[in-house]
């Protein structure tokens, strides 16, 4: 079995990477794989405009050597005839000039005429033919997405696979307001991006990530490159992606989809940061609901989306015979897991038609046919109506249907995916929390999860993180410098500081060490990093507290401070004398 406690540690820090496998430094190419756009129009339109210039000059010597009329014999010169085959040839006709033609000139201007509309009509029908080529297409598509990446000037991640999962990460991103980069080798994923309505436009490539040349195009050398996941349903290109990364940016975080052990082991070998199965994450979870029931449900709550509600315990739950219905990777991984905790599991394949489930008390549907899954959890349920359900779900076109049949589990592999990967990217000490709930025992997750309950609700927090430095909180830092204060004090409301914030401290950083719950009474330092969850609207008020030196100084003490600063140094002598005088 793979424990999911084990699951969420198999990564490593970016700085603890294995420097034997960069055997030298070496730039990421950035070329890109095909020729350049305008080289290939120069070469594909070099026999059409050597028709052109040949048509143009032979049509301008003969008109200068043709014979003028009676009232004017002499030729036309060398300039006035190019002048008069430039306009003739383009744009047929501004009249005779510099005095009226004779009837050879006029015969030869004729001949210019039908020899340039032929040489024209070839010139453009050889344009619209390279147009239509897939190599200046790909050429021109390659020059627009390298100068949308490098006009990006925010940290971005380079998400490649644009499938279900990536689609939930970019999605998840964007609601974030994250930039990001996606590479895909489905052309039509990728047009996809314009019409799926983020919020800016996404600079997206049709191609595939195994070529390290196009992930250097796609910003993977980039200063703003912060994190490169690799999503796609090809372990083979997902390890692929691992390797470049390892090899050429190894300070980047890399989170890569996996669902072959061979290949997980691989991208381990090249240090990816996480590797994540859903298969096994899901056997694992299973597992954890069974034997820490108060870890399950917070850990799966702090994961759910902004406002979703505490979920129910799972009572019925328990030891017992289980059934798996499923084919391919999924029901092995699910089967290993049960079968590891101690559960009595047959694995079954839908194809044998539907099991006996009497005398079991759980039954995963887990085909790669929602149709399939549906029918044979609803006769699970008709057959034992006490029976614990779980449903995989491979589409989110049948969401609502699942979401109908109410089953007592619905296994999203890209949702689950989604979610660790964008918690690890965008708040590492968000995550930092969840690991830590998944280590501990039940009590303490228990324990906490009622105490953030009581303070926050039971909707799905918001997290922030609190910098204590000059920037994000230097009205503390005055204070500070004199005085203690304390994660307690953050936590009171600068109108009324008998009122607590609706706010719960998760995470404190100090020296890169971090102290989950840290007690109230902890004294702040500068540079301290704190992770807080709660209401949005308690956290701002909270933020906007470390701005003031007179809200600083009301929560701490009490005191009704004036907010001018010269009226601020007047009251504070004023209680010196005060103070004196007892």
């Amino acid at each position: 079995m793979v424990n999911l406690l084990q699951l969420l540690q198999r990564g490593k820090p970016a700085r603890n990477r294995p420097d034997s496998l960069r055997r030298v430094r070496v730039e990421v190419p950035a070329e890109p794989p095909a020729t350049d756009a305008l080289f290939l129009v120069l070469r594909r339109m070099r026999m059409p405009l050597v028709v052109v210039v040949s048509v143009f000059a032979l049509m301008t010597f003969g008109l200068s050597v043709m014979p003028g009329s009676e009232a004017n014999p002499e030729r036309l010169s060398v300039f006035d005839s190019f002048y008069v085959i430039s306009y003739t040839g383009l744009t047929i006709g501004f009249g005779e000039v510099p005095h009226p033609f004779s009837y050879p000139q006029r015969i030869w201007v004729t001949l210019t005429i039908y020899a340039s509309v032929i040489a024209w009509s070839y010139s453009l029908a050889s344009l619209l033919a390279l147009a239509q080529e897939h190599t200046f297409r790909q050429a021109i598509a390659l020059q627009r997405f390298g100068r949308k990446v490098r006009g990006i000037n925010v940290p971005y991640v380079l998400v490649v696979g644009y499938g279900q999962a990536g689609e939930a990460v970019c999605r998840a991103l964007d609601d974030q307001g994250r930039q990001f980069v996606v590479l895909d080798s489905d052309p039509e994923r990728v047009q996809r991006l314009a019409l799926d309505g983020y919020s800016t436009d996404i600079a997206g490539l049709a191609a595939s990530g195994r070529d390290p040349r196009i992930l250097g195009m796609a910003g993977l050398a980039h200063d703003n490159c912060e994190a490169v996941l690799a999503l796609t349903d090809n372990d083979e290109t997902n390890l692929s992606v691992v390797m470049s990364v390892n090899l050429l940016r190894p300070e980047l975080m890399v989170i890569a989809r996996s669902s072959d052990r061979e290949h997980a082991q691989q991208m381990h070998d090249f240090a990816a940061d996480v590797v994540i199965n859903p298969f096994d994450r899901y056997g694992a979870y299973l597992v954890m609901a069974l034997r820490r029931p108060a870890g399950f449900r917070l850990a799966s709550w702090l994961m759910s989306p902004r406002g979703t509600e505490l979920p129910h315990k799972l009572e019925h739950l328990s030891d017992g015979h289980w059934v798996v219905c499923a084919d391919g990777t999924f029901g092995f991984e699910v089967t290993r897991d049960l079968e590891s905790a101690g559960l009595d599991v047959l694995l079954v394949d839908p194809r044998d038609g539907r099991p006996d489930v009497s005398d079991a008390v759980g039954f995963i549907a887990g085909a790669e046919s929602d149709i399939v899954n549906m029918a044979m959890a609803a006769h699970a349920r008709i057959e034992n109506d006490e029976l614990f359900i779980a449903v995989r779900q491979n589409s989110a076109v049948n969401e609502a249907p699942l979401r109908a049949f109410d089953a007592d589990s619905v296994f999203v592999p890209t949702e689950l995916l989604a979610r660790e990967a964008v918690a690890r990217i965008t708040s590492p000490n968000y995550w930092s929390f969840i690991d830590h709930v998944l280590h501990e025992d039940d009590d303490w997750d228990a324990r906490v999860m009622d105490e953030i309950v009581a303070i926050v609700g039971d909707e799905t927090p918001v997290s922030t993180r609190l910098d204590v430095d000059y920037s994000n909180a230097p009205a503390a830092l005055r204070w500070m410098s004199d005085h203690e204060l304390t994660i307690g004090d953050l936590l009171r409301d600068p109108d009324d500081r008998e009122v607590r914030l609706a706010a719960y401290p998760a995470v404190l950083v100090r020296n890169g060490r971090r102290n989950f719950t840290p007690p109230l009474e902890m004294t702040l330092r500068e540079n301290d990093s704190l992770l807080f969850l709660g209401r949005e609207e308690d956290l701002q008020v909270m933020r906007a507290t470390l701005f003031h030196d007179s809200a600083v100084e009301y929560v701490v003490t009490g005191r009704e401070v004036a907010t001018a600063w010269v009226f601020r140094v007047v009251q504070r002598i004023r209680w010196r004398l005060r103070d004196r005088a007892r």
